[in-house]
């Protein structure tokens, strides 16, 4: 029997796309543990009913095909949107169990569930969007414009025009993270070396299309995360005002859930220009929060336990989604971390990919907050999620053998995660 930890990506989210992983570094976070990794490619931006139906339907498809045994755990970690596709999954099954009596065996072989920096209440970022009464036609026209220049300048004319872009702001040179992410992933769709190589460019060229396509296609889960809930639009999980029902449902299945709230340093007045973004979309956060978010409460430390516990405010955010409104189900079931919304999966940092090797995937510091978190808050934070899936809590003072052989004599955490093969 194996336990499998299942990944699922949030907002705009993908297993891998262009020069960027989702999810970097957490296989060598977890590559000391006896867990199965697998990372479901979610749907991009569309409703959260939709990407819980793809969810169901993968997780069945892994079982059919004997990827995860019948016999077999699984372990699901949503980070933010993704929490509240996980969420809309099981309420799915328990709807089934309520309709029919029954389920799929996927849902007997659940045993815990992670959510890390969702919104479940909501964020003030897409109250605030929504508030600006865009038109879903006009919201969806900016993807559409890059899907169709992209399409028109064919692979060699996107990677000619990311080179002349890469001149203009070199990596790491004072230009924000996100920026050299779609720069190295534009250079990347073309490559005069070997077949391999083309054929993997192509791929990544194909895969950027079919998401910039996604996404001007459907953009339902922005009013699902928007947590004032809007007179003829589908109610997601964010919108429900008790979790009575789920809670029960989670106690008779014996699915126990934990909580990993972010909160991020509020950004200085004097920060540098790479910090615009971030400092634009913790405002747009912070300012008038949404009373729906929740109210102010206090939650313990996950990596520091001896720490007076962080006393939480609406306007209190990592940069994205407002930190009260990931505590879910009650704060006992919640732990608070130093962090921004990206840092948490692997982009806290930008790493100079060493000399003379080809490398595919980067990693970046995609907020640019400043935050204090780095390559050792990153293991010992996954290490805590590896071990709930054995403890099912994250407060034990027994460490699991994967937890001590981690510091062995292998290549270590931090040289292993700036480089992506």
């Amino acid at each position: 029997m194996q336990d499998h930890i299942v990944l699922v990506p949030g907002f705009g989210g993908f297993h891998a796309l262009g020069s960027l992983r989702y999810y970097h570094g957490v296989t060598q976070a977890l590559g000391f543990t006896p867990l199965v990794l697998h990372y479901f490619p979610n749907l991009p931006t569309a409703s959260v009913q939709s990407r819980a139906r793809q969810l169901r339907r993968w997780l069945g498809e892994l079982q059919e095909r004997g990827v995860i045994g019948r016999k077999d755990d699984i372990h699901l970690v949503g980070h933010s949107t993704g929490g509240l596709d996980v969420r809309q999954l099981l309420m799915n099954y328990r709807n089934d169990e309520d309709t029919h009596g029954a389920s799929e065996d996927v849902l007997g072989q659940i045993r815990t569930v992670q959510f890390i920096s969702t919104p479940q209440h909501g964020t003030n970022l897409a109250h605030r969007l929504r508030g600006l009464r865009i038109p879903s036609r006009v919201a969806r026209l900016l993807p559409r414009m890059l899907f169709e220049t992209t399409r028109a300048l064919r692979e060699v004319g996107v990677s000619f025009l990311g080179r002349r872009l890469r001149r203009m702001f070199p990596p790491n040179k004072g230009s924000p993270d996100w920026l050299d992410a779609a720069i190295q992933t534009m250079v990347g769709f073309d490559s005069s070396k070997d077949p391999l190589e083309r054929a993997l460019a192509r791929a990544s060229y194909f895969e950027t299309l079919r998401w910039l396509l996604d996404i001007s296609t459907d953009i339902a889960a922005l009013s699902d995360l928007d947590p004032v809930w809007t007179p003829g639009s589908p109610v997601s999980p964010a919108h429900r005002t008790t979790t009575d029902r789920e809670q029960d449902f989670f106690k008779r299945r014996d699915i126990q859930c934990g909580s990993i709230v972010t909160v991020a340093k509020r950004p200085v007045a004097a920060a540098e220009v790479a910090q615009g973004l971030f400092k634009l979309v913790y405002a747009m956060n912070a300012r008038r929060p949404c009373r729906e978010l929740g109210q102010a409460q206090s939650i313990p430390w996950l990596l520091e336990p001896e720490r007076e516990a962080r006393r939480l405010t609406p306007s209190d955010n990592d940069g994205i989604v407002n930190s009260v409104s990931m505590v879910w189900p009650d704060a006992e079931s919640s732990f608070v971390v130093e962090a921004d919304h990206a840092d948490v999966i692997g982009h806290f940092r930008y790493a100079e990919p060493p000399p003379h090797v080809t490398q595919r995937f980067y990693q970046y510091d995609l907020l640019c907050s400043g935050s204090d978190f780095g390559p050792d808050e990153f293991e010992a934070l996954w290490r805590k999620i590896a071990a709930f899936t054995q403890h099912r809590t994250y407060r034990t003072g027994r460490p699991l053998p994967f937890e001590r052989d981690i510091h062995g004599p292998d290549v270590s955490l931090d040289e292993g995660m700036g480089a992506e093969p």
